[in-house]
């Protein structure tokens, strides 16, 4: 037998029809070759370490020099006993902040860039480490650690801190697209079409680091069939050899597809790979993705499942459109250079005018014109009748990866998104807000079901989950499910996390067309 990870041949038991029976019987599957979990892990952790100390560190030279003009100021001692310099006091802020942050599990590999919950922590960590500080100067007799630099402090850090990680993303993100270390063997549990769209997804988007290696079956009728997976990966055996499938092959990741087993057996194999060094996900059906708000709660010892109320709340909707205006408007200011040189380009290249408007339905299907740069030409939406049979998405969307309707520069823009720019105006009239599901036409709203309506529940965004999971790559059902998830769970720190992982997927050009 090879060792785990090896690329030699494994014997795994799968099915014959023996009569009414199922008799398993041997049949010889290769793995390539990966990282072991452990060393990846370790890896990343030191990675994110070393990013975090040295932008940091960086933050309070930068906020040292921005109070005092110089490095070398002495905290005010009160007292005969000098001050510690602010130089010296960055380094034990730095220090303390990498061991809470350690504490807050910020280095495990699986808490990472799953949404706002990172960014939350990176900030309530720095906050008790500024509060710690100042109370044991406190204590000390050094009551006066300047208050304007402890804010610039946490207001910098977290920014620096931030950006270094999303660097390392964007980096991972460009190593994962070529293979390497960074990949994760990844077990489909499950082999209906729910399982084998998964396995489709996760090749079609490498960035994941998630690579299927093979499926188990779900049920008989599968095995007979109904296998969709078969063709895809292969197919290792059924639930019940769950544990020794993931031991066997050396699987770091699993992915339980819902739909494909009852509850009953559900709960038998997440109990078979609590004890397992392996990464547990389960996929949830768009019917079901509401109930990601439950919680679980003991009730004079009943056990309960518990709704939570929804998050966008009257007082949540007015703190976003505080956070758009503000955060809208000075991007606005910032990127008035930028856009003032793709007004030129565009009048330069092309006839026509240099921006475009195009009648978008919003909140609770209200009309209203959004604005882009000019990426098309001018009879760009005549032209689609004649493209419709040339459309590469489904559902109501329409798409072409080579459109011949883009412009030379329009298709430059395109890919970063720059044609997107002048709809923060849109965002500063309240049509738009920075982060939300995309506003979509009046005809493909015209072909939504009751449940994909759900996604016109809240404003539309520039950007959104499902943009920065993969972008044009999705299909319109998985963007619904995005969606949805997003106006479920919404909370401020998701805006900013979305927000964040932004930068680096418009960077990045993947899947914009």
């Amino acid at each position: 037998m090879a060792t785990i990870g090896g690329t030699a041949g494994r014997h795994r038991e799968t099915p014959s029809l023996d009569g009414d029976e199922f008799v398993w019987s041997a049949e010889l599957h290769e793995v390539p070759s990966f990282t072991p979990r452990v060393v990846r892990r370790r890896r990343i952790a030191i990675a994110l370490a070393a990013s975090d100390a040295v932008m940091s560190l960086l933050a309070m030279f930068v906020a040292t020099f921005v109070r005092f003009g110089n490095l070398n100021s002495a905290v005010e001692s009160g007292s005969r006993i000098p001050g510690p310099r602010y130089f010296g006091l960055s380094f034990g802020v730095a220090a303390a902040l990498l061991a809470l942050m350690f504490v807050k599990r910020l280095y495990d590999a699986d808490r990472l860039g799953w949404g706002s919950g990172e960014f939350t922590r990176i900030a309530r960590s720095l906050a008790a480490v500024i509060v710690g500080v100042i109370f044991v100067m406190y204590v000390i007799g050094m009551p006066y650690v300047s208050r304007e630099w402890a804010a610039l402090v946490l207001a910098l850090v977290v920014a620096f801190v931030v950006s270094g990680r999303a660097l390392l993303r964007l980096a991972e993100s460009r190593m994962l697209r070529h293979g390497g270390w960074l990949q994760r063997p990844t077990l489909i549990v499950g082999s209906n079409m729910e399982a084998a769209e998964a396995v489709r997804i996760l090749r079609a988007n490498p960035e994941s680091g998630l690579v299927p290696v093979g499926c188990l079956v779900s049920a008989r009728k599968d095995r007979l069939s109904f296998d969709d997976c078969a063709h895809l990966v292969p197919r290792l055996g059924g639930p019940c050899l769950l544990a020794s499938v993931v031991a066997e092959y050396g699987i770091d990741t699993v992915v339980i597809i819902g739909s494909a087993f009852d509850c009953n057996v559900l709960q038998r194999m997440i109990r078979e790979l609590r004890g397992l060094h392996v990464t547990v996900h389960i996929s949830v059906s768009p019917d079901d993705v509401v109930a990601i708000r439950a919680g679980m709660r003991e009730i004079s010892g009943i056990p309960l499942m518990s709704l939570d109320g929804i998050a966008l709340s009257p007082v949540n909707v007015s703190s976003k459109r505080i956070f758009d205006l503000t955060v809208g408007g000075l991007a606005l200011v910032l990127g008035a250079p930028l856009s003032g040189v793709f007004a030129l380009l565009i009048k330069a290249t092309s006839d026509g005018p240099v921006f475009f408007e195009q009648e978008r339905i919003g909140a609770t299907g209200k009309p209203f014109q959004m604005y882009k740069f000019r990426s098309m030409s001018l009879d760009a939406e005549e032209r689609q009748r004649a493209l419709q049979a040339a459309n590469e998405a489904d559902g109501p969307l329409f798409k072409i990866e080579e459109d011949p309707r883009v412009t030379p520069i329009g298709a430059w823009m395109r890919r970063f998104s720059i044609d997107e720019l002048p709809q923060l105006i849109n965002v500063l009239k309240g049509e738009m807000s920075l982060v939300g599901p995309r506003p979509p036409l009046e005809i493909e709203t015209r072909q939504y079901t009751e449940e994909q309506w759900r996604r016109m529940e809240v404003t539309p965004g520039m950007t959104g989950l499902w943009q920065v999971s993969g972008r044009s790559k999705l299909t319109f059902d998985e963007m619904v499910r995005l969606d949805v998830f997003y106006i479920d769970n919404w909370s401020m720190g998701m805006d900013v996390a979305l927000l964040a992982r932004t930068i680096p997927a418009v960077l990045s050009g993947r899947g914009a067309y």
